[in-house]
């Protein structure tokens, strides 16, 4: 479902009903009927304040333009009068809050365009005073034996930039960002002496910066800036263990391994794989992708998951982590962490895919990178829930990894996992189960769930639920162990092609 457009699923009665019951809750009433500029311009910040306080009033555009009509009229029908300076502002504010909902490039532009509109206004204001300002809501941070995560989560996008290249500590400028209460209390709680420690100040009324003091790391910290919501995750990869903290959301209790056990960048090669980790996509409140008949993506990947477990464990002995083992919706930050914080060695994520024609069959098997073709992206844009446009910074954070020498084998080893599941789809489903598969291939993607993996790490996409014959195989049990067969049969083939070093 499209940000903007949140009642398709409604009958047109319905839909005029909720936006006749939107429209009166944000009506201005009487004030916008008067004509005074401080009648407008107090109803459209009336407007604005009750629509702030709602996120449900925000998901209808009718709500959003309500409140510009009274600013706009403030700057339309007084444009000398001493209120127009702040109505522009309010004009630019709402359009920029519409955009985070609408994606809607055309809104992005009329916000960037009434802040422009008042530095002409006022020619002495900075960019800061002028842009709309994120706030730093909260701070999120886990430290496990030789893997950290900060995360700071924004009310809307910003923009950073790393200052210098300090071994000791590392410097982050946040733009166009405050902090927010919350965020302010939670420093304290930082300096733990474990890893890291943290310090984050105001230094104006839109400059952040954000000092990490570091030592013992591996390899350069990871900064990513993520959308939907909007937060910068950093990821700090030490070699000395000092203590472990499990994330809240992580469905398994599984023991840290001792301090003398391999790390997750100690390593050069796999010499023998301890932990798979398998990842059933979606659950709880996000059910995926939904079939015809109301088949769903998450209740059919949780059984395959689990199928998939119970083949490893018997036939190959090996630890299995799952990243949800029952209807449970864990966060796709929080996936990759739970493989990160046990040191897995391999990352399995399963999902059924969805195409609007339905025709549309088969297998695909996605590895980190840039997205291969069009249809890749489009599969990454649903994965990760966001539009395909707000894929760009995404996929320029994706270029980065690749340049990134400390994950190049992790990247050629996704590869050859994903190629070696490919081929035993063909064999397995067709010979076992006398389906003919149709193969879409191995492709490239820039998924959440596997931007942070520290191991080799696929999604497979193992059927279209929006096919009628692949949505009626789903329900079959028979079907359900042959994918899981499937899957199982492409990792052991990649561990058998693992070479023992010295």
């Amino acid at each position: 479902m499209e940000p903007d457009q949140p009642l398709q699923k409604y009958g047109a009665a319905r839909w005029i009903l909720v936006l006749m019951i939107g429209s009166t809750l944000l009506s201005p009433g009487p004030a916008a009927a008067g004509s005074t500029p401080e009648k407008l311009y107090s109803a459209g910040k009336s407007c604005q304040s009750r629509l702030h306080a709602s996120t449900k009033l925000q998901k209808f555009r009718n709500n959003w333009e309500t409140c510009i009509r009274d600013f706009n009229a403030v700057v339309t029908r007084y444009p000398n009068h001493p209120l127009v300076e702040k109505s522009v502002l309010g004009l630019g504010e709402l359009y920029a809050g519409l955009y985070r909902y609408s994606r809607n490039p055309r809104d992005e532009e009329k916000s960037r365009d009434y802040y422009r509109r008042l530095t002409s206004i006022r020619p002495d204001a900075s960019p800061a005073q002028t842009a709309p300002v994120a706030t730093i809501q909260n701070i999120r941070h886990w430290v496990y034996p030789d893997y950290s995560r900060l995360v700071l989560d924004m009310n809307r996008d910003m923009d950073y930039r790393r200052n210098g290249s300090d071994p000791d500590a590392l410097q982050v400028t946040l733009n166009r960002t405050q902090l927010g209460p919350a965020a302010q209390k939670g420093i304290a709680s930082l300096h733990d002496g474990l890893l890291w420690r943290i310090a984050l100040q105001q230094t104006d009324p839109g400059t952040v910066l954000l000092r990490i003091n570091i030592k013992d790391l591996m390899k350069p910290p990871k900064i990513i800036l993520l959308s939907n919501p909007d937060r910068l995750v950093i990821d700090l990869f030490g070699r000395n263990p000092t203590g472990s903290l499990n994330p809240p959301g992580d469905p398994v209790d599984a023991p840290q391994r001792p301090s003398g056990a391999r790390t997750a960048f100690a390593r050069a090669l796999p010499i023998d794989i301890q932990t798979i980790v398998i990842d059933p996509g979606h659950g709880g409140k996000d059910p995926g992708a939904i079939g015809r008949t109301g088949l769903t993506e998450k209740d059919v990947v949780l059984d395959i998951g689990l199928r998939l477990r119970s083949l490893i464990q018997e036939r190959l002995n090996k630890k299995v982590i799952m990243t949800r083992a029952d209807d449970t919706f864990i966060p796709l930050d929080d996936r990759t962490l739970i493989a990160n914080s046990k040191n897995a060695d391999l990352f399995i994520s399963i999902h059924v895919n969805s195409h609007p024609q339905r025709a549309t069959r088969g297998v695909e098997i996605y590895h980190l990178g840039q997205s291969s073709d069009r249809r890749a992206m489009a599969v990454a844009a649903r994965e990760n829930n966001v539009s395909i446009r707000s894929l760009d910074t995404l996929e320029r954070t994706v270029k980065q990894i690749l340049f990134d020498l400390g994950r190049e084998y992790n990247m050629d080893q996704s590869q050859t996992l994903a190629h070696f599941t490919r081929q035993s789809f063909q064999t397995t489903l067709e010979s076992r189960y006398n389906y003919d598969v149709v193969d879409h291939g191995v492709k490239r993607a820039p998924f959440y769930v596997l931007l942070n993996s520290n191991m080799p790490s696929i999604l497979a996409e193992v059927s279209f639920i929006s096919n009628p014959t692949e949505e009626e195989l789903l329900r079959q049990s028979p079907y359900r162990q042959a994918i899981a067969e499937s899957l199982f049969q492409g990792i052991r083939t990649y561990l058998a092609a693992l070479k023992p070093v010295s």
